[in-house]
């Protein structure tokens, strides 16, 4: 994961301006680093293996959702302002977690824990699956809630990244990605018939939901 210390220098500054001109000083005073650490980053040269706490007092500092620093920094998604647009809906509060899904990460768990160096890769592959098969249902019920003609920054900063990501045909779960992709208006290709089945599974939703 990469840095991207000249995008968040910029966003920093724009930020503060946004703000009403504020000085460093007060940034710091509303929660922000430390003057040292706001200068670094104004100047392209914040430290790489910069501290989580560190993004978490920049976006208490600046105003910004929880998450956009480190977004900013790692992803050059910009920032997003904590007074920003409607409350993103929350989705399912829970979402059953089956046997059959729970087996593929205990299995990845021990792969990492035994794999020799020049299979982690396929290892951290299979952790990426399992886990993917766990938490899409959870995510798939979040843009279902919110689903409408602009997607809402908070779900950019969690979900932006994986759902950019190109889907194999191949893969087991194409469809339920493809759904998801749908959801948000990113789901290039489709022919009528899968756009009409995602329809219908989005209209039962609904009307299951307001029951």
């Amino acid at each position: 994961m990469g840095a991207h210390d000249d995008f968040f220098a910029q966003a920093v500054r724009e930020r503060r301006q946004q703000l009403g001109n504020l000085t460093m000083s007060e940034v710091h005073d509303r929660g922000g680093p430390a003057v040292p650490a706001q200068a670094r980053a104004e100047r392209g040269e914040l430290s790489a293996n910069v501290r989580p706490s560190t993004f978490q007092k920049f976006d208490t500092g600046l105003g910004w959702v929880p998450g956009s620093a480190r977004a900013a920094y790692y992803q050059r998604r910009p920032p997003v302002p904590a007074d920003t647009g409607n409350p993103l809906e929350p989705g399912a509060q829970s979402i059953d977690l089956s046997l059959e899904q729970l087996l593929p990460l205990l299995e990845a768990q021990r792969s990492l824990h035994t794999a020799p160096i020049s299979e982690l890769p396929k290892a951290i592959e299979q952790l990426d699956e399992a886990i993917s098969g766990i938490v899409g249902p959870f995510v798939t019920s979040i843009l279902e809630a919110n689903r409408g003609t602009q997607v809402h920054p908070l779900i950019e900063i969690a979900f932006g990244e994986a759902l950019a990501a190109p889907v194999s045909p191949d893969d087991p779960d194409a469809t339920e990605k493809q759904y998801r992709r749908w959801l948000i208006g990113r789901a290039d290709g489709l022919d009528n018939a899968t756009q009409q089945a995602f329809e219908r599974r989005y209209r039962t939703r609904n009307q299951t939901a307001n029951r």
